[in-house]
């Protein structure tokens, strides 16, 4: 298949731009994913470009996984193209230069994941401190908000940290369980990059190409330009209207001010929506016209595309709210014959299940299967902060393939039924500090030497062993399950193990599954490569769609997914900008709205409460009070409200 098909006159131009740095302009269903498979296609077919000479850089696990797989269709070679998430970048060429970085890193080199960030390192550094977890938790956030934003980079600005106390305590507690945090990591190689000139990236990239470039805070767009000043080629695609990660520190003027920020860059643009039925696009476009300072696209839809569902439905509060989406639901099934993963339910967000709750609870009464997005995760923290079973799974895994993990080594034994407590941890710790020991190297210490510790040493030293065996029986299997001679798979070697941690077949085979699809999606193909992968992505903003279910997701979640109906639930003002209060956080919520509106292919209802009641109430702005008023971003907009439980969905045209 010639590398252009499929492609029209502009697709065409854009894939195939070479000899300058590029931004691309893509809005909501303009095919930006495709148009960069083709472009990697287009330089190895066409520029006889060295698969291996090319870099692709995307912002989510989700994502690389669908450029990966398109590329893998269109370049049949062997290394192929790489394609990462920025993270799991930076770690992999960090872990590849560690052993000349042991003053700066811990070794050997570890992300604390989001669940090891929260139950670990925060819990700890409170107790050390005597803070809450807010306090403690803010204390992170400044930290991580100064790699983040290169404040870090400031001279004196360890000197002048405003809370000494706290960073001496991250810094000892980093060092005896040697990780790096998500947020350090990418500024970690900036660093690297900048220090070490013998620092050796895996195969030097000629061609970079670059997703989502809004959502790229000020240290991701650093380690980009030293990547391009290493003489790659950047070809930068994205959207300003879609810049939703302002918590991160990422901002829109980054896409805005590329063609500056890169002398002699062509500005190209893609600009046919396949996506959106027109009604959908020009709601859409309301939204985003509301920022004077975006760049305008001129994003039209197909010729042959049609008006398009588009609703705003009021209801009296959240059940009148959730029995009318549920009828909706069965009724796009039923009349229009829409698969139920074709439908998404998106709220800005649902802490303590305040809102998914209600949803599931009417989609049960009609009969209507559904998914939360919550659920998905087999390693996080269930209802009731229950750690979910696959978190033991996961540390498993993590000591097979690193046997001196220490924050698996940890979670294992705080979670295993092994009679060892806090008590006994802490003074695992207090070894560890008095000795110059990491915890791995305490727990040995008293593996080896158990009457030393006569309260609890002969019960660690039992568990050390018992966890050693299951960690090699658990390699053994993958290593087997990966032989040629007896074809398996990365995760069907997990399984025996996975069984005996995990003794709920159900739970066992959920946790299984979402393994799979994740070495699936990666390519990953040893255990370490798979662990790396869970462990490089922030699951705050991953996603799965379950099959056959309706799916219910943040709005976060929902980005870089489509969906033939879409509705957009509580898009009130106490929700929608909600807690917002400065302009720059005002305008990343207006985007998030626009995200999610674009997500819709046929049908979009939007959806708002006159009042919310019990938990609900709580939610949003003004805690506690029931009244609540249409969003500011669409009070004044085209679409009229209608009584939702009036509403009746139109036949198919």
């Amino acid at each position: 298949m010639p590398w252009y098909d499929d492609l029209d006159v502009k697709q065409r131009a854009v894939a195939s731009h070479v000899g300058s740095h590029a931004r691309v302009l893509a809005g909501p269903g303009t095919g930006k994913t495709y148009v960069m498979a083709k472009r990697v296609a287009y330089l190895v077919t066409e520029c006889r470009v060295l698969p291996t000479a090319i870099l692709a850089l995307t912002f989510t696990r989700h994502a690389a996984a669908e450029l990966r797989q398109r590329v893998l269709g269109l370049v049949d070679a062997v290394p192929g193209p790489r394609v990462s998430t920025l993270h799991a970048f930076a770690l992999r060429q960090l872990l590849r230069n560690s052993p000349a970085m042991s003053q700066d890193l811990p070794q050997p080199l570890r992300i604390a994941d989001d669940f090891e960030e929260r139950y670990i390192v925060v819990e700890d550094l409170k107790g050390m401190l005597d803070r809450d977890v807010k306090a403690t938790k803010e204390s992170l956030n400044r930290l991580s908000a100064d790699w983040e934003t290169l404040e870090a980079d400031a001279e004196g600005w360890e000197r002048n940290y405003p809370d000494a106390r706290f960073l001496g305590a991250w810094r000892e507690h980093r060092g005896i369980y040697g990780y790096v945090l998500r947020a350090e990591l990418v500024y970690r190689l900036k660093r690297a990059l900048e220090q070490y000139p013998d620092f050796a990236l895996e195969g030097l990239p000629r061609y970079l190409l670059v997703d989502e470039y809004q959502d790229l805070n000020r240290c991701d767009l650093a380690v980009v330009r030293a990547l391009a000043e290493r003489r790659a080629e950047l070809f930068a695609a994205g959207d300003d209207d879609q810049s939703i990660y302002g918590f991160r520190f990422a901002h829109p003027e980054g896409i805005r001010r590329f063609c500056e920020d890169y002398s002699g860059a062509a500005p190209l643009e893609l600009t046919l929506c396949r996506r959106c039925d027109r009604g959908i696009l020009r709601l859409g476009e309301f939204v985003a016209d509301q920022d004077h300072r975006r760049i305008p696209k001129g994003l039209r839809p197909e010729k042959e595309r049609r008006e398009g569902e588009v609703q705003l439905l009021r209801f009296r509060d959240q059940y009148e709210e959730a029995a009318t989406i549920a009828g909706l639901c069965r009724d796009l099934r039923e009349r229009h014959a829409y698969r139920l993963h074709d439908i998404l339910l998106l709220v800005r967000s649902d802490h303590y299940d305040a809102y998914s709750s209600v949803l599931r609870d009417a989609l049960d009464a009609a009969g209507v299967p559904v998914s939360v997005g919550e659920e998905r995760d087999p390693f996080g923290v269930g209802p009731g902060g229950r750690v979910r079973p696959g978190r033991l799974l996961l540390a498993l895994m993590r000591v097979a393939a690193h046997p001196e993990d220490h924050l698996a080594w940890r979670t294992l034994l705080n979670l295993r039924h092994n009679g060892i407590g806090k008590g006994a941890i802490q003074a695992i710790y207090g070894l560890a500090r008095q000795r110059g020991l990491t915890f791995w190297g305490a727990l040995g210490h008293i593996e080896q030497n158990p009457g030393e510790f006569k309260t609890f040493g002969s019960r660690i030293a039992a568990e050390v062993g018992g966890v050693r065996v299951m960690a090699e029986q658990l390699a053994a299997d993958v290593q087997a399950a990966m032989d040629p001679l007896a074809p398996g798979s990365l995760a069907d070697g997990l399984r025996n193990v996975a069984q005996i941690v995990i003794p709920d077949n159900a739970v066992c085979d959920a946790a299984v599954a979402f393994i799979r699809r994740a070495a699936e999606d990666s390519g990953a193909e040893n255990l370490g490569d798979l662990v790396q992968v869970l462990t490089a992505s922030s699951e705050d903003i991953e996603q799965h769609i379950e099959q056959d279910k309706v799916n219910i997701l943040t709005m976060h979640k929902a980005k870089g997914l489509t969906a033939k109906a879409v509705f957009v639930i509580a898009a009130e003002d106490q929700v929608i900008p909600g807690w917002a209060q400065k302009a720059d956080e005002i305008d990343d919520e207006r985007r998030l709205l626009y995200v999610s509106l674009t997500r819709a292919r046929h049908h979009l209802f939007i959806t708002y409460c006159q009042r919310r009641t019990h938990q609900q109430a709580y939610t949003g702005r003004d805690r506690g009070r029931e009244a609540r008023t249409l969003t500011r971003f669409l009070e004044d907009g085209p679409l009229t409200p209608v009584p939702g439980p009036a509403y009746v969905l139109p036949g198919p045209s």
